[in-house]
């Protein structure tokens, strides 16, 4: 864990959170709130804190991942984390669709955000550094 890049972590989450903030507060808003039945009013400071440790446990496991793996730089860590989204993340989330109720209208929207999430914490865990250069792809 300590060979981890730690300022690609936190950048990740930081940004991370910006992303589902726009994602999710301006550019799907109506839509997401349409097709998912949540209230709005009924806001949850304890969902949002969770959503951050969420967050942080997926950019935790992408840090220990391009260490093991060797991924490196900014487009390594974003192809690396393409990948992991596509086989651990979104077909896993696919299981809400495949035997819960919720609307297959938010598969885009919610598969979405988790894949540009992912991509973006990829790149920033591989190329961000500060006082070096990031590692060659």
């Amino acid at each position: 864990m300590k060979s981890i890049n730690w300022i690609g972590v936190i950048a990740a989450v930081v940004v991370s959170q910006i992303i589902g903030f726009v994602w999710y507060g301006v550019v799907f808003e109506q839509q997401w709130l349409a097709l998912s039945g949540v209230d709005p009013s009924a806001g949850s400071n304890l969902a949002m804190a969770l959503g951050v440790v969420q967050t942080a446990v997926v950019a935790v496991g992408l840090g220990w991942m391009t260490v093991r793996t060797g991924a490196a730089g900014w487009v390594g860590g974003a192809v690396q984390a393409f990948w992991i989204c596509l086989f651990f993340a979104l077909a896993t989330m696919a299981l809400r669709f495949i035997y819960g109720d919720d609307n297959t209208g938010l598969i885009p929207i919610d598969g979405g955000y988790m894949l540009v999430q992912y991509v973006v914490s990829g790149a920033l865990i591989g190329g961000l550094r500060l006082g070096k250069a990031a590692p060659a792809a």
